[in-house]
């Protein structure tokens, strides 16, 4: 097997393989990074946000109420029960019940009050939904371009892996290993061909020993000047 070539190859599919994921997450960044789009779901947030406090608000303010109501009928029981006859304890009891009508009565005014925030708050939740689904529909038919290339570029990934998997298969895992390293090492470009008796990646003018062993498969030949393992076709 002629491992120089096959590494070369590989390094080719990794190449196709690191520029499509790039592209991917480049078309990502863009659809995601859209000013108007995050501007819309910041919008939306915010709503979100005033709904919840709205909702926290009015349901704290119904506990409290409830618990004067509660109050309220335990205190007029003991006034109307007719186990207390003391004149000064009956007018406590009184003076109580008059208090917490007015507590309650304040309180279901502010409860009509917030009823009507909270319907602003909900109308303005769905306000912004509507407004972030428009913008995302309309994004979706800018960017159908976008989005038909990064289908393209999904769908041609599972040929590249099956193919680096089959060469990966075919190789010594010690070479395997010495390319990887090499090929994070040197920008991707582990393996280099020989072009016109030069390294095409450094440009270094290589000996005729060197041209002559890069070209046999049985042998690996690295660049004197680089580094890189040498390919002659």
């Amino acid at each position: 097997m002629n491992e120089t070539f096959s590494l070369y190859r590989l390094q080719q599919l990794d190449s196709q393989r690191i520029q499509r994921l790039k592209r991917i997450k480049q078309i990502d960044q863009i659809i995601a990074s859209d000013k108007v789009v995050l501007k819309a779901r910041a919008t939306l947030q915010k709503a979100t946000d005033a709904l919840n406090e709205s909702d926290n608000q009015l349901d704290d303010l119904h506990k409290k109420a409830e618990e004067k109501s509660l109050k309220l009928k335990l205190t007029q029981s003991k006034l109307y029960g007719g186990k207390i006859s003391a004149t000064k304890e009956l007018q406590d009891l009184q003076a109580e019940s008059e208090a917490l009508r007015r507590v309650i009565k304040t309180m279901e005014d502010e409860q009509i009050q917030l009823m009507e925030v909270n319907d602003s708050c909900q109308e303005a939740k769905k306000e912004a939904e509507a407004e972030l689904q428009k913008l995302l529909n309309a994004k979706a038919t800018e960017n159908s371009l976008l989005m038909g290339e990064r289908e393209k570029l999904i769908k041609q990934l599972p040929k590249i892996n099956a193919q680096r998997d089959a060469l990966k298969s075919q190789l010594d895992a010690k070479l395997l290993e010495e390319y990887d390293a090499l090929f994070k090492r040197k920008g991707g470009v582990a393996v280099a061909e020989v072009y016109d008796s030069s390294c095409k990646a450094c440009g270094v003018e290589l000996s005729p020993t060197d041209i002559q062993l890069a070209a046999n498969p049985n042998m690996i030949t690295k660049c004197k000047s680089c580094g890189r393992i040498l390919y002659k076709s």
